[in-house]
């Protein structure tokens, strides 16, 4: 237990990485305070240091990264068709539109990706509650042929109401550590040469534009910048 404002608050235990790392933290932070001797219940570094545990234990609770199953095939196809849409509105009619969505996001296609070996598929879950996902591939199943040193980032969308809080570089991280598992040395992803934000932050995840090539959207033909990092 801890006493806060004479309050009894009992600490679970809870042994994941983000809140061991938390402790780790608040460790070095009290052994600063003792040695000058400044521990007070009241001190405004001992609140700052309640608020930072908690925002760490809150999200090791509430935001998630799970493997998308064969089962979850219509919840991929939901969120896929509406954070395209929302990305993509105003640049497309209705009818290209549609005829994406039938080409590419139908259930069937997206079962036979989510089984393939070669395919990684994941959502990002916020309270339970589907933010974004994160689609791999390496080897045969990438989208150009880049080689077997290669992995790709094909899909990584996230809903408009879940962007940022430092999401997005969760995903990269998990890019990065699976190309490592499957000991790629590079990681390449497309991303729309009109989409100046998602191009900064791919920047500042250290890829760099390397070409271009041709993204169909129904009728319509766009370019994408290739972008690439080696790891």
């Amino acid at each position: 237990y801890l006493t806060y404002r004479g309050t009894k608050i009992k600490i679970a235990s809870n042994f994941s990485s983000e809140t061991m790392q938390a402790r780790r933290e608040q460790s070095e932070i009290f052994k600063v305070l003792r040695e000058k001797n400044q521990w007070t219940q009241n001190s405004i570094l001992w609140k700052f240091i309640l608020q930072k545990w908690t925002r760490k234990k809150d999200f090791s609770e509430k935001e998630k990264i799970e493997e998308i199953k064969k089962d979850n095939v219509s919840e991929l196809r939901k969120i896929a068709e509406k954070t395209f849409y929302d990305t993509f509105k105003g640049s497309y009619t209705d009818e290209n539109f549609k005829k994406f969505f039938k080409e590419n996001y139908n259930e069937t296609k997206l079962l036979s990706e989510i089984e393939h070996h070669q395919s990684f598929h994941y959502f990002y879950k916020v309270d339970d509650e589907i933010a974004g996902y994160l689609k791999l591939n390496i080897n045969e199943t990438q989208t150009e042929p880049k080689g077997n040193q290669y992995l790709e980032i094909q899909r990584i969308y996230f809903d408009k109401d879940y962007q940022g809080g430092g999401r997005g570089s969760q995903f990269i991280q998990l890019a990065i550590d699976k190309a490592r598992e499957y000991n790629k040395s590079k990681i390449w992803l497309g991303v729309w040469e009109n989409n100046p934000s998602a191009i900064d932050f791919y920047k500042k995840q250290g890829f760099e534009i390397t070409g271009h090539h041709d993204f169909i959207n129904g009728n319509v033909i766009d370019m994408d910048l290739i972008m690439e990092k080696e790891i």
